[in-house]
């Protein structure tokens, strides 16, 4: 038996309303912005190896701490993403100086469990949060207005925002203007987004086997890609690291050949121009989706490409008639493993 989440709002009304809600959490008469500062601060001062832990979408906001943490030249901080179940698996979790959770609850199973055990620096940030004994970083203010959705379009891209504002503010003085500032790029970047998929003239109806063609460097994107499509029944996405795809797995199109490619890119280097040169050439059925229309720093860029997913998300949903934050599912498997709250 399948059922719709009917308590949530369809993709359309929350897709209208999610610059609305960037804007909200984004807001210069808040602080934060400057709660995510500190915390960067903390994680800099401290030097040590960090763990980020998050699970489901939540991972995509972990994938761009690490980068944030790995890039910054004056840090280099050695960091790992796991899951909350791998903490208790990982025999020297204790070697690690600090532990980030990211969760839009915060009250995932393991969680608590996790910020209990660890003996370091602990952070968590999170929808809305409460006084505890470590630090909690929430992104829930009045003028926001939460959303209803079974893909949390909000929820990622919130954390995401801040984690933003505080890297291109690190170094400078921040200021409401500041603030207004990013907002008007955020705001360029979702419309040139929204525009380059719009644009595409490709239908997926048909395409049940999509194979995502990623890197390091997009591992973001990707990912948000990879769990929209997944968490909503879309198709069958396959993410290819592209140096892997050339021992093998490569012949995954040749046994689907009517599968869609989904190539992602910063810049193009020659690995790139010769996968995408013999894909196109053997199969005609690849789509490039680049941040070269954008000279910015590499953080702004894995954004952009990150809001054109959800936007692509979006249209490969609407496509195959599915509604991307209403989908139906197995009521009793979803909401028996979605609420387990047993040992991990």
């Amino acid at each position: 038996m399948k059922t719709t989440h009917t308590h949530t709002e369809p993709s359309e009304i929350n897709f209208s309303k999610l610059e609305e809600r960037i804007m909200a959490i984004n807001h210069p008469n808040f602080t934060k912005v400057e709660e995510i500062r500190e915390m960067l601060y903390g994680l800099m001062v401290d030097g040590g190896p960090t763990l980020i832990m998050a699970t489901g979408g939540s991972k995509v906001v972990a994938y761009y701490l690490q980068q944030i943490l790995e890039r910054m030249k004056f840090s280099g901080i050695i960091s790992e993403v796991i899951e909350p179940r791998d903490y208790f698996y990982k025999a020297n979790h204790e070697m690690f100086s600090n532990l980030v959770v990211i969760s839009k609850s915060g009250k995932t199973n393991g969680i608590k469990e996790a910020l209990f055990d660890f003996k370091g620096n602990k952070y968590l940030i999170c929808e809305e949060g409460k006084s505890t004994d470590y630090s909690v970083i929430s992104w829930k203010n009045e003028l926001y207005e939460q959303e209803k959705s079974f893909i949390s379009l909000a929820s990622s891209l919130a954390p995401i925002t801040l984690l933003l504002d505080a890297t291109t503010s690190l170094r400078m003085e921040l200021s409401p203007d500041e603030i207004k500032n990013i907002n008007k790029k955020i705001h360029e970047l979702l419309s040139r987004s929204e525009e380059k998929i719009e644009q595409l003239p490709i239908n997926f109806k048909d395409i049940d086997l999509l194979q995502i063609m990623s890197g390091y460097d997009t591992k973001v994107s990707s990912s948000v890609l990879e769990s929209n499509l997944v968490e909503t029944g879309t198709c069958i996405p396959v993410l290819h690291e592209k140096g892997s795809f050339c021992h093998g797995r490569s012949n995954l199109v040749f046994q689907y050949p009517e599968s869609k490619f989904i190539y992602l890119t910063h810049g193009q280097t020659e690995l790139d121009r010769v996968l995408i040169h013999l894909i196109k050439e053997e199969y005609s059925n690849l789509s490039v989706f680049s941040t070269e229309d954008l000279d910015d720093t590499y953080f702004w860029k894995e954004y952009y490409l990150l809001l054109q997913m959800y936007f692509l998300s979006k249209k490969i949903s609407e496509d195959k008639n599915i509604d991307l934050t209403q989908p139906e599912y197995n009521p009793k498997v979803v909401q028996k493993i979605y609420k387990f709250k047993g040992e991990m």
